[in-house]
Order: structure tokens, then sequence, then C-alpha cells
């Protein structure tokens, strides 16, 4: 069993879902929780850390369940066309769509997994780092900047450009969540 979730995790297929999972949840923590990094008074505690990690999960379970859906839906449809068959849905009813339905919610799944640990885990290191809070926004964008470097690496793109795209992205949501000052 060990083997086979391994297996699935460096699955080209799943990419998608744990690095946006991942980009997303921090993008969500940098975001909701950017006035307990910068504003004095504003304390980054574990229960800010769920609040944003339950956002962040649920919100990237719904919206890569639809997406999977739709895009597993309209393969369905294209090979329906490609083998000439009458109306629409006949393979959606079928195993082909119940397998469908089964994908959608196992990329959905993982994507929000990795959206949850993407946006709690920077606000735990931020909880840890000792000195002032906004250590904890540099850490996070930082983090951020290796996943960019990494993605980079990953398929021979330019490291400093992917790196620095993620941390100055990440300051902007992080400075227009500051300004909205959603989660207080």
């Amino acid at each position: 069993m060990s083997r086979t979730f391994a297996r699935w995790l460096r699955d080209p297929e799943n990419r998608l879902d744990i690095v946006a999972g991942m980009v997303d949840g921090i993008l969500n923590a940098l975001t909701l929780a950017s006035g307990s990094f910068l504003r004095v008074g504003h304390a980054i505690t574990l229960t800010l850390a769920l609040r944003v990690g339950a956002a962040a999960a649920l919100t990237t379970l719904f919206v890569f369940f639809v997406a999977h859906y739709a895009q597993e839906r309209t393969a369905l449809v294209g090979i329906e066309k490609e083998l000439n068959l009458r109306g629409g849905s006949h393979l959606a009813a079928t195993a082909l769509g119940r397998k469908a339905f089964v994908n959608s919610a196992l990329g959905a799944t993982l994507a929000a997994i990795c959206g949850l640990a993407g946006s709690v885990a920077p606000l735990l290191l931020a909880m840890v780092i000792p000195g002032p809070p906004w250590l904890g926004l540099i850490a996070t964008l930082a983090m951020l900047a290796l996943l960019g470097v990494a993605l980079a690496r990953a398929f021979h793109g330019s490291r400093i450009i992917w790196g620095t795209a993620l941390f100055l992205g990440g300051g902007a949501l992080a400075y227009v969540g500051l300004k909205l000052g959603l989660v207080q």
C-alpha cells in the first residue's frame, strides 16, 4: 500500500494537484493572515493556522473537483463523438463515468491535502520563529521562492525567474491581504 501511494504521488498526472495545492495553500496563508504577520497586536496562533488551513483545503477541494470532473466529462463526450454515439452522456452512465468521478475526487483530495499543508506550514513556522512576526512572512515568501526554484528545476526553466516570480507574487498577495484585513 505504501509503495502504491508513493508511486501515485510521483505520477506526473498528479503533479498539478500537488503543486497547485501547495502554492494555493501558501498564497491563502499570505493573503488571509498577512495582518498577523505585519500588524502589531496580531499574533499567529494554532487556531488561526487551522482556520486558514481549513478554508484553503475546502476551497481547493471544491475548485479542483469541479475542474477535474469537467475535464473528465469533456473527455467522455469527445470519445462519444469519435465513436459516433447518438445523444449525450452515454459513457458517463457507465463504469467510465464512475471512474471519472472517482479520479476527480482523488485529484481534488490530493490538491486539498497539499493546500492544507501549504497554508498551515508557513503559519506554524511563523509561530516558532523567534523575533518579530514579519520574519515569518519572510520565511513564508522564501518557502514560496524555493518551491518556484524546485518547479523550474523539474521542467528546466529559469530558477531565478521562477523563484523571484513566486516570491514577488506572494509578496503582492500579502500586501493585498494586509489592505483587505481579511482575518483579524
